[in-house]
């Protein structure tokens, strides 16, 4: 009796294996289909977004004062207007060197290797 409880209970968990291989397959494709639904709920959303802004641009466009404002941001002046264009001052950027240039990190008046700049000795005075 104790041989027939060993092989009953072998073949019970090898069932179960089975049954749990054969469940594995549908419930992957669940799973995939799941958040294959949630990244299409999210793209719905921000296209229903997106048309909602062209939706509000395009009522923008059809009253006078919303198209003036457009064709100003796009450059557009009436007659007799002048078009002035601001530039900003930039700040000057320090060059990068050539990549083969073999002076690159070294300055004028710096000790070689170091990186550092050279002390001067002080001038005598007269």
């Amino acid at each position: 009796m104790r041989v027939e409880y060993r092989v009953f209970r072998a073949v019970l968990g090898l069932a179960i294996l089975l049954g749990l291989i054969k469940l594995y397959g549908p419930l992957a494709t669940s799973r995939g289909q799941q958040d294959e639904l949630a990244r299409l709920r999210l793209e719905k959303a921000t296209l229903v977004a997106e048309q909602r802004r062209l939706q509000d641009y395009k009522q923008k466009l059809a009253s006078d004062e919303g198209f003036e404002a457009v064709a100003r941001k796009l450059g557009f002046v009436r007659d007799g207007e002048r078009r002035l264009v601001f530039i900003p001052k930039r700040e000057k950027k320090a060059s990068s060197p050539a990549p083969g240039d073999k002076k690159a990190g070294k300055r004028a008046g710096s000790v070689p290797g170091s990186g550092t700049p050279r002390q001067r000795a002080p001038r005598p005075r007269q």
